[in-house]
C-alpha cells in the first residue's frame, strides 16, 4: 500500500513540478542571454579602448619625432620642411581616427 501511495503522490506533484521546472528552465536562459549580450558589449568596448590607446601612442610618437624635427630645424624652414609637413599631416589623421572611436 505504501509504494501505491507514494506513486499518487508523484503522479499528483509531477505536472505542478514539471511546470516550475520548465519555467525555471526558461528564466535561466534569458538570464543566460542577458550575460552573453554583456559579455558581447564589454569586450566591443574593451578593442575600442585598446585601439584608442594603440592610436594615442602613435602619436604621441609622432608628436616625439616632430619636437625632434623642429628642434633642428631653423624656425624660417619650419613651413617648408616636408618631413614636418607630413608629421603634421599624420598627427591630424590619427587625431580624426581617435575622435571617430566612442
Amino acid at each position: 500500500m505504501g509504494k501505491d501511495n507514494f506513486k499518487k503522490t508523484v503522479d499528483n506533484l509531477w505536472p505542478k513540478t514539471r511546470k516550475e521546472l520548465e519555467k525555471a528552465i526558461e528564466e535561466t536562459k534569458k538570464v543566460i542571454a542577458r550575460g552573453e549580450s554583456y559579455i558581447k558589449a564589454v569586450s566591443a568596448r574593451s578593442v575600442d579602448k585598446t585601439r584608442k590607446i594603440s592610436l594615442s601612442m602613435k602619436r604621441e610618437k609622432l608628436y616625439y619625432i616632430l619636437g625632434k624635427n623642429i628642434a633642428k630645424t631653423p624656425k624660417s624652414k619650419w613651413n617648408s620642411d616636408k618631413k614636418i609637413g607630413e608629421l603634421i599631416k599624420d598627427i591630424k589623421i590619427l587625431d580624426k581616427e581617435i575622435k571617430k572611436i566612442k
